[in-house]
């Protein structure tokens, strides 16, 4: 049984050597360790986050400054309208230390928004002539806000602006230069007002060296942009304009805003004709910026209806503005006096003109030009420099219409001032018609004309009779002349003795106790008297030349009533 079970064991001890490796390695492969587990899901996790955020991130762009003042790495934001379109990641100096550079990361969907036009500028506090500005980063913190463009290339390296821009993005407008001598300067943001109310602002501010000229661009908002007319007047509005002249005293204020604020103020002082309105005006047209309104409104005249007025001798107290009249009523004004293209030509020409202007509407300027036009073909308009009261003279123009007096422009002065024939057949200086003028009398001129009238008066009519009388005298003695009878002669001397008798009855009409001698005297009388009354007036004129206008400082005292004896 021994040797039974040692041979019963043997073919089980020798399957066990080649069973036993099978089932370690079975055991073995059947085996997994979790310490793999955690780095793969990290590294699943890690690929998931970077493929996203390089998904949802957008460009990367460079914005160049000239201060770094606010902007944090990391924590200074971009935005567009208050929403978050991008974040600063890093400040840095610019290889020839002359500008910050800020690395900005922007948002995905942000591309369209980087045009080559797109505006950059730091949001901060500012106390400006118009206001305070930027106060909500007082507790946020400074931010860059971008103003998005219009072009339609892109850009990824832009500069920021030193101040924030007046006209927004996708804003509609027009853009206008105007250019200014004026020593004052106005600053980015100053309103632009047409009659009190604001439509635009200036965007910008620059210094002509070349021309010594100050160039603002000013931006007018939609729909205020259709007031600008070819025939448009900006003036600088900040202040009270006085001005005193010939004309008189004027006072004009711009509103309490523009007083304390300032800008720039613009006005249709004439209305536009019907070529003008058609006419629109261009982005970027260049308009004079006037110091003050007036001269802006004078230079305004030029489109109107104009013509020139030739002076012989002098331009007197003309000044622009003047009136310029017309049977009594004011019918346009004085533009410019006098009116060369070259002022030195004051020196070698030896008449002065004057461009006058004619007040009109669109519906009557063609009537006004025709009618003109005719009188002068006719000769019958002249010009003659008038005075509008008694304390100034010779300080308005006046037109005058006389059918029965020809008025025609003198060849000298044709040839004096370079006047030439135009296309409707009248004389035109400067493409504009001139109209004739009647030259002034001096006073010298004057009294002797009155003098020569008053020697006339007599002969004129106060001795009609006294004429008659010495002509029927005269009469007689030719015929007692040429008498050769003495029946004739006999009748002369009768008819002598009757002209005689009617002269001494004219003469004692002349008399001391004559109605006419008495009518003479009382005039003589009444002139003495009131030479007397004016005296202390002209005393008081001469001492005290104001008292003329604004009184004297006394209360007169009355005068007792004369008697018929004083």
């Amino acid at each position: 049984m021994a040797s039974s079970d040692q041979h019963e064991s043997k073919p089980s001890t020798q399957a066990e050597p080649n069973h036993a490796p099978a089932q370690g390695t079975q055991v073995k492969a059947g085996r997994f360790s979790l310490i793999w587990v955690v780095p793969l899901i990290a590294l699943i996790i890690a690929g998931s986050l970077l493929w996203t955020s390089k998904l949802n991130i957008g460009p990367t762009i460079t914005i160049i400054t000239n201060s770094a003042q606010g902007i944090e790495e990391g924590k200074t934001l971009v935005k567009m309208r208050s929403v978050n379109v991008g974040i600063v990641k890093d400040v840095t100096v610019s290889p020839d230390y002359q500008h910050i550079e800020l690395t900005v990361q922007m948002d995905q969907g942000t591309d369209d928004l980087l045009r080559s036009d797109t505006q950059f500028w730091v949001v901060k506090p500012r106390i400006e002539n118009t206001g305070v500005s930027g106060l909500d980063t007082l507790l946020s913190g400074s931010y860059i806000e971008l103003n998005m463009g219009s072009n339609s290339s892109y850009a990824k390296e832009f500069v920021a602006l030193d101040e924030p821009p007046v006209r927004h993005s996708g804003e509609r407008g027009l853009m206008l230069k105007l250019v200014s001598s004026d020593s004052r300067k106005l600053g980015n943001g100053d309103v632009v007002t047409f009659r009190g109310f604001e439509v635009g602002a200036i965007t910008e501010t620059h210094l002509d060296v070349d021309t010594q000229l100050i160039e603002y661009g000013v931006f007018i908002r939609e729909p205020y942009a259709q007031l600008v007319t070819p025939n448009t007047a900006f003036w600088i509005s900040s202040g009270v304009e006085l001005n005193v002249s010939t004309s008189g005293l004027s006072f004009y204020s711009e509103s309490l805003d523009n007083l304390i604020v300032g800008g720039v103020s613009f006005d249709n002082f004439i209305t536009a004709n019907a070529e003008a309105v058609s006419q629109e005006v261009a982005d970027g047209a260049t308009y004079t910026l006037y110091t003050k309104r007036e001269d802006a409104r004078l230079a305004s005249l030029e489109g109107s209806l104009l013509y020139v007025v030739m002076l012989e001798d002098s331009i007197y107290a003309l000044a622009p503005g003047a009136a310029v009249m017309y049977r009594g009523v004011k019918v346009g004004e004085v533009v410019k006096v006098p009116w060369f293209e070259d002022q030195s030509e004051v020196f070698t020409r030896q008449v002065l003109p004057v461009l006058i202007a004619i007040d009109r509407t669109t519906e009557n300027q063609e009537m006004i030009e025709n009618s003109l036009n005719t009188m002068l073909r006719d000769q019958g308009l002249c010009a003659q420099v008038g005075s509008a009261n008694m304390l100034f003279s010779n300080n308005l123009i006046e037109l005058k219409h006389d059918p029965k007096h020809q008025c025609a422009l003198r060849s000298d002065v044709i040839a004096l001032s370079g006047s030439k024939m135009g296309a409707d057949g009248l004389m035109a200086y400067r493409d504009y018609n001139v109209i004739p003028l009647i030259p002034m009398q001096s006073l010298r001129t004057q009294l002797d004309a009155f003098i020569a009238k008053f020697n006339e008066l007599d002969l004129a009519g106060l001795s009609a009779d006294l004429q008659q009388s010495l002509r029927s005298i005269t009469a007689a003695m030719d015929a007692f002349t040429v008498s050769n009878t003495m029946m004739d002669r006999t009748q002369v001397i009768a008819k002598l003795a009757e002209a005689f008798d009617n002269f001494n009855d004219t003469v004692k009409g002349y008399g001391p106790n004559t109605p006419l001698y008495e009518g003479i005297l009382q005039n003589l009388k009444n002139i003495e008297q009131l030479l007397q009354d004016i005296a202390p007036a002209a005393s008081e004129v001469g001492q005290d030349p104001t008292s003329l206008i604004f009184g004297t400082g006394e209360d007169p005292i009355p005068r007792a009533q004369r008697t018929k004896q004083e």
